[in-house]
């Protein structure tokens, strides 16, 4: 689901390294209000290519840690390990069907 989450960040760890960027203002403690947009952070990476860019958004996910309310991190971590999203072969219905036979 990716309805709203709101509530409190009990802990909050950012990625670093070459191609990753964190847009975003959350931190430990920081209480996510429910009347408001809930986008606590945006997580960006970039490289050489495709491949580069998924290995580095791979990594980053595996580092981000954010406890004490709901986030999308295990559905992005089951996209990258999607092999039609690896190749590159998706299409603008792909995330209505993604999960169903996965």
């Amino acid at each position: 689901s990716f309805a709203p989450w709101p509530g409190k960040v009990t802990a909050y760890h950012e990625p670093g390294g070459p191609g990753v960027r964190i847009d975003g203002m959350v931190y430990s403690g920081y209480t996510v209000p429910s009347q408001y947009d809930s986008m606590i952070a945006k997580l960006i990476t970039h490289g050489r290519d495709r491949n580069e860019c998924m290995e580095r958004m791979r990594r980053a996910l595996a580092e981000m840690k954010v406890d004490g309310i709901r986030t999308n991190i295990a559905f992005h971590e089951r996209l990258l390990a999607n092999e039609q999203f690896k190749q590159g072969a998706v299409h603008t219905k792909f995330l209505e069907t993604f999960g169903k036979k996965d």
